[in-house]
């Protein structure tokens, strides 16, 4: 095993130039190995992944019963992806350089959505198109090398609704502190012509244990979910760490968050065909899982909306009906999205759920309970008294009666 170091650190944005995405929490994001063989992903060590929590939640053996994402595109707008034994992505469109791809970003997340052989792909049969926004190769000692313009980015998302193929679902591990008009009005165009957007969180990157902002100072954190996950539109993601907890201390989290994925312990595909274990929380990976689920349900019903959907992952989360303020409607649960029965209108809309919710209501007064002998008791009462009274009258008169006997 070695460790290889890549572009690190959750992307972070100036006006300007901005840093890759990258949803990574250092720089030494995965432990690597040769590449393995031929065989399942969950078949490659049947004993570490009994005890790998993350592949246990997925139950990728069951889901690829169901379906494997054949015939759905998804397109990683990222760093470019290496194609390989494991993994193989056929070339899109680049908007920062030609070449080849010198930075293993994009090649991790597009292996996590579609990688066979020893990666833990979720949609071990989608079609990878790499759309290439980062060029430039990162350094082991700066984080935060390599930059993303937002012009970039809405081109490459343009592109893709403009030349869709089969692709159906758009991928955005990367992400910005502030809005980007441009980036916004593309999203508006793909979602209405169908495509399912994911994006990234993003993370609290670090250097030496302190954490950073977007200009590097340390001791002051991000506090706000990046853009575009902070779309309604498109469904924001963060990541579980190791033991499947949703903590705030790697990743950003709060109320614009749909949903969680679990990523520590997943094995991916880096450059030259390295199969990469994730060892580190980051919302890059977990927005992988997420395309790579959306794929899964597009295979079985491609009629769905990007906006059914999108429910049909909230729903049937680990959190269902529930919205945590932490990660949304809670963990992906990949089976019970692909069977759970549910009415989804095209808007999103969840029909005949209102047994499922919490409504507020006001309790009503309570009622009188209705008391089953009470004519019984009036008539034994009325009786009574009447017998009575006979009684009374018979005792008045009985002096009289005898002395007209005598």
């Amino acid at each position: 095993m070695r460790r290889l170091s890549l572009l690190a650190t959750a992307l972070l944005a100036s006006s300007v130039v901005l840093a890759p995405v990258p949803a990574y929490a250092d720089s030494t994001v995965c432990t690597t190995s040769s590449p393995g063989d031929d065989a399942r992903s969950t078949d490659v060590s049947p004993r570490d992944d009994e005890e790998n929590a993350a592949l246990r939640s997925l139950r990728l053996d069951d889901v690829h019963e169901l379906a494997t994402g054949a015939g759905v595109g998804v397109a990683v707008i990222d760093s470019g992806v290496q194609s390989g034994t494991d993994l193989v992505a056929r070339e899109g469109a680049s908007f920062a350089g030609k070449g080849a791809v010198k930075d293993g970003h994009g090649t991790i997340v597009a292996g996590l959505i579609a990688g066979r052989g020893d990666a833990t792909g979720l949609a071990p049969d989608a079609d990878i198109v790499s759309v290439r926004v980062s060029s430039s190769e990162p350094e082991p000692d700066d984080p935060r090398s390599g930059s993303v313009s937002p012009d970039a980015v809405a081109s490459a998302i343009e592109w893709v609704v403009a030349h869709p193929g089969n692709v159906r679902v758009i991928n955005l591990s990367l992400g910005f502190t502030s809005p980007h008009p441009a980036i916004t009005s593309a999203l508006d165009k793909a979602v209405e012509a169908g495509f399912v957007v994911v994006a990234a969180a993003g993370n609290r990157p670090s250097v030496d244990g302190e954490t950073q902002t977007d200009e590097g100072a340390p001791g002051s954190v991000l506090d706000e979910v990046l853009f575009p996950a902070s779309l309604d539109e498109v469904i924001a993601v963060t990541a579980r760490d190791a033991s499947l907890a949703m903590t705030a201390e790697s990743v950003l989290t709060g109320p614009e968050i749909d949903v969680s994925a679990p990523v520590v312990g997943l094995r991916s595909v880096m450059l030259d065909g390295i199969v990469c274990d994730i060892s580190e929380t980051a919302s890059s990976w977990a927005a992988a899982e997420v395309s790579g689920l959306a794929a899964l349900i597009l295979q079985r019903d491609p009629d769905l909306t990007p906006a059914q959907v999108k429910t049909r992952i909230e729903v049937t989360a680990q959190g269902g009906y529930r919205d945590s303020a932490l990660d949304g409607h809670g963990m992906i649960q990949p089976h019970e999205a692909l069977t759970a029965v549910l009415d989804v209108a095209a808007d999103g809309s969840l029909r005949g759920a209102g047994d499922r919710e919490r409504l507020a209501y006001q309790a009503p007064r309570p009622r009188a309970q209705h008391d089953d002998f009470a004519e019984g008791r009036d008539r034994v009462l009325w009786w009574g008294i009447g017998a009575g009274g006979l009684l009374g009258l018979a005792l008045l008169l009985r002096p009289l009666t005898a002395r007209r006997r005598s």
